[in-house]
């Protein structure tokens, strides 16, 4: 009997022993331990008490079960406290890791055996350089040497949920998970700029306002996801730790809900075949843009909330409008209602899990990524079917253009047979206009520019003198003037034939314009042989003229000259040089010749 007895007490004791044992965190050799069994929660709503208060004990401590780390949007102050003792023959260091990266403001004090405190922070709002450890999420180092036992205090702020999920994990398990999780986020937000920067060029090269909204979307939803997964404000913006730091979050997703709802308008398309769904999506979208705005002026907390109504709300109309769409047909609806089915699923866990209704764990902390990963993903696979089928239905209508065209084609053979040889007379005549002048036939600026750099290669390669003979006509004006335009020109093109009676067949006559023509010569003997050319070509076109009226006239003509031989001289400088002495002869005498020395 009193065997059983000693038996029972000792079966009281270690329940009871077991029970104290369960707040009490073992620290051994083992990997991470979770801290959801041995957090006790002490809710602060004025957020007045200090640690000293919390510590005697003026407010008791409750013990918490895993749901209770979940509190969901509160104003609220919380306050941990965690039991901790090695069991150890050597230290331990382990790093204190919450698994949610939107908080705030966390305040950890470690009081020792001897009655030491030791404090540190970390949170979102303080900058990477004010935390204990520049992380993305709330990480805090602790050591603790063979039997030793200590008490932690955590004090957590944050507008956004109270989420106070935490574990213990060696330092090298605790970093090699997080370089994991550097990786796959790595991943997804290079897939996002990705998408985004890809339906962009889309858009720059096809201009439809689909890939243009689309690229939008993966933008802004891109940087709020950085502010809530905690690498924003670690990398993007690390000094923005105030009140618009606060608000990137949710205004972020609710301009990336607007922009969603902005693309599927423009995606489905349904304004001729689904007018009463086009207006609903575009009355959506106005109010959308307003609920963005609000964001922006009521508390973060509040900005919060509407955040998560607005991403379930816009899932669920948006889905509804992909089930009318593949009801109607509409090209690519299927992989759009499969799409935004994805990410309901992983907006709805992480808004639930916001307001503390499930527990966090992987799916639910990186449901939104991995969701909104594989959605867009799907719309941009959605975005190039639609391309394909519109691309689809331009080609069949142009194969019935083309069969169209096909019936017609026997009457047009005979016509492209008749007009072939006119066309080939056309394009002659188009290719000598293009480098012959219409009222001379002789070259123009264009076809004496051609020539002369021809003239020019190959007076540098023969090394051969070549000249640019500039002719200017003196008393051109007072005869077009008297006699009228017609006269003018019967004298311009009696000079153009004198000229090219003078000028060998090897040379190239040209009218540069109005009353001046240029000859260009080759294989020139000496200067004396250009003067006594120039003194020919003058003579020629000073002969008198016998205008259509019966009138007789005669005119002068400055000439000047330049040779050169090529090589770095330019077909354009000689003709500057010939135009150079060419004025010489018009400011000192005219009517005579001059050559450029």
């Amino acid at each position: 009997m009193a065997s059983r007895c000693f038996a029972f007490v000792g079966l009281l004791l270690a329940a009871a022993s077991g029970w104290s044992a369960e707040r009490l965190l073992v620290l051994d050799e083992r990997g991470a331990q979770p801290l959801d069994g041995f957090v006790s929660l002490l809710r602060d709503p004025d957020g007045e008490l200090t640690f000293e208060q919390v510590r005697s004990g003026i407010e008791p401590f409750g013990p918490a079960v895993p749901s209770d780390l979940h509190q969901g949007y509160t104003p609220d102050v919380f306050w941990m406290r965690i039991e901790v003792e090695s069991h150890s023959s050597q230290r331990l260091d382990r790093m204190l890791e919450f698994t949610y990266a939107y908080l705030d403001d966390i305040s950890l004090y470690r009081v020792n055996t001897n009655g030491t405190v030791e404090r540190m922070r970390s949170g979102r709002t303080l900058a990477p350089a004010d935390r204990v450890v520049a992380h993305r999420k709330p990480v805090f180092p602790l050591s603790f040497e063979p039997g030793e036992r200590a008490t932690l205090y955590l004090r957590v702020t944050t507008h956004a949920s109270m989420t106070l999920n935490a574990r213990l994990a060696p330092t090298f398990e605790f970093y090699e998970d997080s370089d994991q999780e550097y990786v796959w986020l790595a991943l997804y937000f290079g897939m996002l700029v990705a998408l985004g920067a890809y339906n962009f060029l889309l858009f720059l090269g096809t201009r439809q306002r689909s890939f243009l909204l689309y690229s939008l979307f993966v933008f802004s939803f891109g940087i709020a996801a950085s502010s809530m997964n905690g690498l924003g404000p670690l990398l993007l913006w690390p000094g923005l730790v105030g009140e618009w730091g606060n608000r990137i979050l949710p205004t972020g997703y609710t301009l990336a809900a607007t922009l969603a709802v902005m693309f599927a308008r423009s995606f489905l398309n349904m304004r001729r075949i689904a007018p009463r769904w086009d207006r609903a999506l575009l009355v959506m979208a106005i109010c959308w843009w307003c609920a963005t705005l609000v964001t922006l002026l009521v508390p973060v907390q509040d900005a919060l909330k509407i955040m998560s109504a607005m991403g379930v709300l816009t899932t669920a109309f948006l889905i509804t409008s992909g089930v009318v769409g593949v009801r109607l047909r509409v090209p690519a609806a299927r992989i759009y209602l499969l799409a935004w089915l994805l990410l309901l699923v992983g907006t709805a866990l992480l808004s639930v899990r916001n307001l503390g209704w499930i527990p966090s764990n992987f799916f639910t902390v990186y449901g939104l990524q991995i969701g909104s990963a594989i959605e867009m993903i799907l719309l941009s696979f959605g975005l190039a079917a639609r391309f394909n089928e519109l691309k689809r239905q331009k080609e069949e209508a142009q194969r019935q253009l083309v069969l169209s065209l096909q019936r017609q084609e026997r009457e047009l053979e005979r016509r492209v047979v008749q007009r072939t040889s006119e066309l080939e007379v056309a394009k002659a005549e188009l290719e000598r206009r293009v480098v012959k002048d219409p009222l001379t036939g002789l070259y123009n600026r264009y076809g004496l520019m051609i020539h002369l750099e021809k003239f020019t290669q190959r007076a540098q390669r023969r090394n051969e003198l070549l000249a640019v003979i500039l002719i200017d006509l003196d008393g051109f004006k007072p005869v077009n003037d008297q006699y009228g335009h017609e006269a003018g020109d019967v004298l311009l093109q009696t000079i153009a034939r004198r000229l090219q009676q003078e000028a060998r067949d090897s040379d190239c006559v040209a009218r540069m314009g109005g009353d001046e023509f240029v000859v260009v010569t080759e294989n020139v003997i000496s200067k004396a042989s250009v003067l006594e050319i120039g003194q020919r070509l003058r003579e020629a076109i000073t002969q008198p003229v016998t205008l259509p009226s019966g009138e007789s006239v005669r005119i002068g003509a400055s000439v000047g000259i330049c040779t050169g031989r090529g090589g770095e001289q330019k077909g354009s400088d000689l003709i500057r040089g010939a135009d150079e002495a060419m004025y010489r002869v018009k400011r000192e005498r005219k009517n005579d010749v001059c050559l450029l020395a």
